[in-house]
């Protein structure tokens, strides 16, 4: 080998390893930014929506009624933009890349989206509602008090449309 051809060989083994790289990197996805949900999260919701109603709904990946709820959500959020929507998977947090991309394929990818991030599920449930025992899709309407209503199974279009109005009802009285 010649001294000319040696730094030209360099050169292509650098490409070739910059492209090897670049195509087994992981993809980036479009979906949801998530927040890592501990113990502490809750609190930090309910400060952040201080003097506020907002809907927190449980949700996994393995739950078929929680994707038909997400889209119900998702076409809820389009029509009011004011809609203060906290979501909570409770799958693992190693799970995030799925999580992110199922909420953004039920136009939920700009909601307040949290997964679980402890060892423990049962801790945080259980930091969540005492009375709680996981089963899904499991959701809680928070009023401007914070005072709120646990409801376990699907939610239903009425019902949220309802809440949303008695809010709108409440804030439109002198």
């Amino acid at each position: 080998m010649t001294a000319k051809a040696q730094p030209r060989l360099s050169f292509l083994l650098f490409l070739c390893s910059i492209t090897l790289i670049c195509s087994t990197a992981r993809p980036v996805t479009a979906g949801a930014s998530l927040h890592a949900f501990t113990a502490g999260s809750l609190e930090k919701i309910q400060a952040d929506y201080a003097g506020r109603p907002f809907l927190l709904v449980l949700w996994s990946l393995d739950c078929p009624p929680c994707r038909k709820e997400l889209n119900l959500l998702g076409d809820l959020k389009k029509r009011h933009a004011d809609f203060n929507l906290v979501l909570i998977s409770t799958d693992a947090i190693e799970q995030s890349d799925q999580v992110s991309s199922v909420l953004a394929s039920h136009h939920l990818a700009n909601s307040d989206a949290w997964i679980f991030s402890e060892t423990s599920a049962e801790r945080l449930r259980y930091v969540i509602d005492s009375s709680w025992y996981g089963e899904m899709p499991r959701s809680y309407f928070y009023d401007p008090q914070h005072h709120r209503a646990g409801i376990s199974g699907a939610l239903k279009a009425d019902r949220i449309e309802a809440w949303l109005a008695s809010f709108k009802t409440a804030a439109a009285k002198p």
